[in-house]
């Protein structure tokens, strides 16, 4: 993937990069823009890359935008795949391909010849930029919708691209401040799944120190009237916190699944949170051992890579963290309500979240 550190570089880069190149009008481009790069020409040659699966433009020109939009938006391929593909499938043009089984490297599939072109060092991105990038003008950027991955509205809801969905959802993790010894925190997954995944639902953002104030509240709320707040049973998760704090009644308790139920209901555009083993999972993030009940939001999957993408609040690495399918799958199982009870039965429930 293209590291942070070459992002600087490349976008100090591309304004000299800028050739006077200008599309047609907008009602004779229209549908020929997909997957291409457009420099701004006259904004000082601003990258703005849009994005195949939602035909949204996304801007390229901060490193922190451009970072995030090469994270959340590649699509994970075999290396051997991408190593041996000289012309790629028309269904990937315009995609950015993250190579699964090296270090992440990213290659962009240029819409008009179809060919791979690394992305990793700063040279060939400028080269990418100078050679493939296309100019356009103010007026006719802002007829391309436009698409926001900070603001936590990049793509719609139903959002799928080709063999990858992928779901907007706002991140936050269980101790938003680092606050791990504040045991609400420490065992706030519950509380931080159900306000991501609200928050989602209701189209709204998330700070941090709402975040926190919301955790917190959560647990002290269900403290008071149910009498515990710590490691809390899908069930109890349902009504109490989904249904009972947060006021959020479209959702449904669905039991004895499999992997490919989990994807369904992504394919719907509806969003999956998850009770499991986090032991299971192998987070480098986690502190040793991990923690054995666990609760994250599911909200994409790569087909190609086999990965479920999740926002995972036990870290603060967690957004848009993924998972091997297999994996993920095998450390889900409901828990019991308390601190700590013994699980005597695997169950492979889910929380479906609809909009």
């Amino acid at each position: 993937m293209i590291r942070l550190k070459n992002i600087l570089l490349f976008s100090s880069l591309l304004a000299a990069a800028l050739a006077p190149t200008r599309l047609p009008a907008a009602t004779e481009y229209a549908g020929i823009t997909s997957g291409y790069i457009f420099l701004q020409v006259e904004k000082q040659g601003q990258a703005w890359y849009v994005y195949p699966g939602d035909q949204r433009r996304y801007y390229l020109g901060r490193p922190d935008d451009a970072f995030q939009a090469m994270k959340l938006l590649s699509l994970g391929a075999k290396h051997d795949f991408i190593a041996n593909t000289e012309i790629f499938p028309a269904r990937l043009s315009g995609r950015i391909l993250r190579d699964t089984e090296s270090k992440g490297e990213a290659y962009y599939i240029y819409p008009r010849d179809l060919k791979k072109y690394y992305l990793g060092r700063p040279a060939d991105a400028f080269r990418i930029m100078r050679e493939l990038g296309r100019g356009i003008s103010d007026a006719d950027l802002t007829k391309l919708p436009l698409g926001d991955i900070q603001a936590g509205a990049s793509l719609p809801k139903d959002a799928t691209a080709g063999e990858t969905i992928l779901l907007s959802v706002p991140f936050s993790a269980q101790a938003p401040f680092g606050n791990w010894s504040d045991q609400r925190l420490e065992d706030g997954c519950e509380e931080a799944s159900a306000l991501m995944a609200v928050k989602w639902a209701r189209g709204e953002s998330l700070s941090r120190q709402e975040a926190n104030d919301e955790i917190l509240a959560a647990s002290d709320y269900i403290l008071d009237k149910y009498g515990e707040y710590r490691d809390i049973s899908s069930t109890d998760t349902v009504a109490w916190i989904f249904k009972d704090y947060f006021n959020y009644d479209k959702i449904s308790l669905v039991k004895g699944v499999s992997a490919d139920d989990i994807i369904a209901e992504l394919k719907k555009g509806n969003l999956v949170v998850a009770a499991m083993d986090g032991q299971l999972l192998d987070n480098p993030y986690f502190t040793p051992p991990g923690p054995e009940h666990h609760m994250l939001v599911i909200r994409g999957y790569d087909e190609g890579a086999r990965e479920f993408t999740t926002n995972d609040p036990g870290t603060r690495h967690g957004e848009a963290y993924r998972y091997d399918a297999d994996l993920l799958f095998g450390a889900i199982g409901d828990y019991p309500t308390g601190h700590h009870e013994p699980v005597k039965q695997i169950e492979k429930n889910i929380i479906v979240i609809r909009r």
